[in-house]
């Protein structure tokens, strides 16, 4: 009865009969397109009692079935929390030093129209797997709430991107702040985001890159210029060659964006 009710929730995401779905059945991005309605799935298993710890590493439907019934069967709630806190200070660290990439960058693109509709955010098992309480009462305010949701959702999927050492990271653990000005900032990234009206569809954009200061050659460790507390990062790194470059790169990259939305316009709505 449980693998049951599973696969009726997948085969909603896959539009596919639930009889065709099998151990071997794609169940990732390849099968599902867009990071959201992926997101949503596992939030609706978690709503009927199946939660995944690791959704990134699922590819098929059977290996899914070894995440909630096999060897991999998930912990108790304090175990969870542990694993939280951990995640957390796992973040600290690396926005502070070490295994950091240079010039890593992520670009995503999410439709708001993807997003589940609900009368109370801060209910809604999507919402609470995504963004963390201060991201749902940020955006909850806005005039248009979804938009501010999906240029948030987006700008995790960049930051997952541009480092995947946040791979397996939850989502409500990346937090996007708000700077005094209003800018959107994650420690240790460059984050851009936009928003656009095509048709009926609302699509935002968003650009993350990791940003390096100081590179001491006669070290092994490369540290990473913290911002200022209450500052957007690009008020703080300063105007030296390696930052002009990177700011023609994130251009091109906008410039790419934005050319590929037009291009393809008819797709999207």
């Amino acid at each position: 009865m449980s693998t049951e009710m599973i696969k009726k929730t997948v085969s909603t995401f896959l539009k596919t009969d639930v009889t065709s779905i099998n151990s071997n059945t794609c169940i990732d991005n390849s099968a599902i397109p867009g990071s959201v309605l992926l997101h949503r799935m596992y939030s609706e298993l978690s709503k009927i009692g199946f939660t995944v710890r690791d959704p990134s590493r699922i590819k098929t439907f059977g290996e899914l079935e070894n995440e909630l019934f096999g060897d991999k069967v998930l912990s108790d709630k304090s175990t969870s929390n542990i694993e939280s806190n951990y995640i957390k200070r796992s973040i600290n660290d690396k926005t502070q030093k070490g295994d950091i990439s240079v010039n890593g960058i992520g670009v995503d693109i999410e439709s708001s129209s993807n997003l589940p509709n609900t009368i109370d955010y801060f209910e809604d098992q999507f919402y609470i797997d995504n963004f963390s309480k201060s991201e749902i009462a940020y955006c909850s305010a806005k005039l248009n709430p979804k938009s501010c949701f999906t240029g948030r959702f987006s700008a995790k999927e960049a930051i997952v991107k541009a480092d995947n050492t946040f791979i397996n990271t939850k989502f409500s653990d990346i937090e996007i702040k708000v700077s005094n000005s209003g800018s959107p900032f994650f420690n240790g990234m460059n984050i851009s985001i936009s928003h656009l009206n095509i048709g009926d569809v609302q699509i935002s954009t968003a650009i993350a890159q990791k940003r390096y200061v100081s590179d001491n050659k006669d070290s092994s460790e490369v540290e990473v210029s913290l911002p200022i507390k209450n500052k957007p990062i690009n008020e703080v790194i300063p105007d030296n060659k390696k930052n002009i470059k990177s700011k023609y790169i994130i251009i091109s990259t906008i410039v790419l964006v934005l050319f590929l939305i037009y291009k393809f316009k008819p797709f999207l709505i």
